[in-house]
């Protein structure tokens, strides 16, 4: 996973996991993220986390409350959001939910051909 200090400008899928140096559940779910990476980063999947303790202007700009918060994001878009420890097989849903994003409209554009 890459350790990023601002949200990262990617057209692409990635997760985003926000962590804090005092939050025990962050250990827990950025194991489990990267341990997925490793199965999904080749299917075009990017994996992030930013540490809101070593960056608070970035918790007080999006209003990040609580720790750890991840989202699932094709682009700009919110595919999924899970805040909190949550289990592998939460994160294993929410990744397979993720690289399904957009395929509905690949299929429209490709019916209508645009």
């Amino acid at each position: 996973m890459k350790t990023i200090k601002e949200l990262p400008d990617t057209k692409g899928k990635y997760v985003l996991i926000f962590v804090s140096n005092h939050c025990p559940y962050c250990k827990q779910v950025e194991k489990i993220l990267k341990e997925m990476e490793k199965e999904y980063a080749p299917k075009g999947i990017e994996f992030y986390v930013l540490n809101i303790s070593s960056n608070p202007e970035i918790a007080t700009k999006y209003n990040i409350m609580s720790t750890p918060l991840t989202y699932f994001m094709n682009g700009k878009t919110v595919v999924g959001k899970e805040l909190g420890a949550v289990s592998k097989r939460t994160v294993e849903l929410e990744l397979e939910e993720l690289l399904k994003a957009g395929e509905f409209i690949k299929k429209i554009k490709k019916i209508f051909g645009f």
